[in-house]
């Protein structure tokens, strides 16, 4: 085992998180799932694996987080048969059989692409990668069922709302410092963040401008987490919550993503905004808005053409976008990337055919699509099991005497950031796990008050 300067930077500041209150670790390991290229150790007796910063800080969150009062009693509650933990329960279940199973039974029997990409199939047989996707998907539902009783309550629900804004802001900071960097030739200075065994792209330019890769391995990488980011922040907005703050962290945040020059931004931004358009002027219809919501109503079909107007007029600016527009997503498909990834899908569905439903399992395959990927890997039932967790999170209210209030707006924040993040697995989704933002988000949008809040806790709930 390697220890890398920033797993001893993670240790550190874990061991000191035992001496103050929850918010302090909630806060540093929703931070440290931003760091998408970073490995606090790394592990050559299983193939060089990464251990990533957020992985290791889960284990102080868990002993901060058990030790509060009535944890027991919310774990019971978000396992209920009726909530989301219990289907992410028998989907983590039914994925680890599968990834000690599948691969032996089958094995030999089909050619898959694996998990860990060189370019060209294997035949199907137990592999490394099956161990350590499952060892991230019991990660996942441990930072679910943490986060979920923890945010059963005022303070916490409070606390991942303010910590989300904090990881907005941060994840702007690293997409400055990765331009400023980048231009000023000082890259190195951010190699102790960028350490992972992973294939890194962050020195990479298309059609003139440098992909922005911030604190992630990619530029769809950085496209995809900025997304959610986003959603989060433009949801609070159009709620009036703190809208100032919001305001910024939303447009900055929208220039990020048009400047990324990644596909998967593009569309995932395109897909969530016609979304969540539709739905706000469904809401309009329903009750009354308030300004915000007025302005975004009113804005976009106004703001729209006029942009494609002015940049009409403008042959330079015209002929860059049209070009811009071919590269990235056009002709996306024509390029090696476009072929590689459709390779990878067509495979992955042979998998599942020759499988005969069952799939090859958890951590064998790779995919370009997260519904293939979940059938190529957990088959017909993995995909239901999924399916209704997935379900459940998005139509869950909540069980709580303060439904259609303020108190309910990160929930609804929190749901449109897994929207987000869904939308983009759909379009490059690679392998069974969401990663742990997604889940972190997952437990705070269906979260459940136990107790009954008090006025003053939602008035200081609006106020931060």
């Amino acid at each position: 085992m390697t220890i890398e300067l920033i797993g001893i930077i993670a240790i550190a500041v874990g061991l000191a998180s035992l001496f103050f209150e929850p918010p302090f670790i909630v806060y540093v390991f929703l931070s440290s799932t931003l760091l998408g290229a970073a490995a606090a150790f790394t592990l050559p007796s299983l193939g060089g694996t990464n251990i990533p910063p957020a992985h290791l800080l889960i284990g102080f969150l868990a002993i901060k987080l058990v030790s509060t009062n009535a944890f027991s009693k919310r774990v019971t509650d978000g396992l209920a048969a009726e909530n989301p933990g219990f289907w992410l329960l028998i989907t983590l279940i039914y994925s680890l059989a599968t990834a000690y199973l599948l691969p032996r039974i089958f094995a030999g029997q089909t050619f898959v692409f694996p998990a860990r990409t060189i370019g060209y199939t294997l035949p199907l047989e137990p592999a490394m990668s099956n161990v350590t996707q499952s060892i991230y998907l019991i990660a996942d539902f441990i930072c679910f069922i943490l986060l979920y009783t923890y945010a059963g309550t005022i303070e916490g629900k409070r606390t991942l709302g303010n910590a989300a804004l904090v990881c907005a802001a941060l994840n702007l900071m690293f997409a400055a410092v990765d331009l400023l960097t980048y231009f000023t030739g000082t890259t190195e200075l951010l190699s102790f963040i960028r350490n992972a065994n992973y294939g890194l792209l962050n020195e990479t330019e298309l059609a003139g401008l440098k992909r922005i890769t911030g604190s992630f391995t990619e530029a769809s990488s950085f496209g995809a987490a900025t997304l959610g980011y986003f959603a989060f922040t433009i949801k609070l907005w159009l709620s009036r919550i703190r809208p100032r703050l919001t305001f910024i962290l939303t447009g900055l945040s929208l220039f990020a993503l048009l400047y990324s020059t990644s596909t998967t931004a593009y569309v995932g931004l395109a897909v969530f905004l016609a979304v969540i358009y539709l739905q706000t002027v469904v809401n309009a219809l329903r009750r009354p808005i308030n300004t915000q919501t007025l302005l975004f109503i009113a804005g976009v079909p106004i703001f729209l053409p006029i942009l494609i107007i002015v940049i009409a007029m403008n042959d330079s600016t015209s002929s860059y976008i049209k070009d811009l527009l071919d590269t990235l997503v056009l002709n996306k498909m024509s390029t090696d990337s476009g072929i590689e990834r459709s390779s990878w899908n067509s495979q992955a569905m042979q998998n599942f055919f020759d499988t005969f439903g069952f799939g090859v399992g958890n951590g064998s395959v790779r995919a370009s699509s997260y519904p293939i990927s979940v059938l190529a890997s957990l088959g017909i039932v993995g995909a239901l099991t999924i399916t209704l967790f997935l379900i459940s999170v998005f139509f869950d209210r909540g069980r709580t005497n303060l439904s259609n209030s303020k108190f309910d707006i990160y929930r609804q924040a929190a749901k449109y950031t897994c929207l987000a993040w869904l939308i983009t697995s759909l379009a490059s989704g690679a392998l069974v796990d969401l990663g742990l933002p997604f889940f972190v988000f997952a437990a705070l949008a269906c979260s459940r008050s136990i107790a009954p809040a008090a006025s003053q806790d939602i008035r200081a709930l609006v106020r931060t």
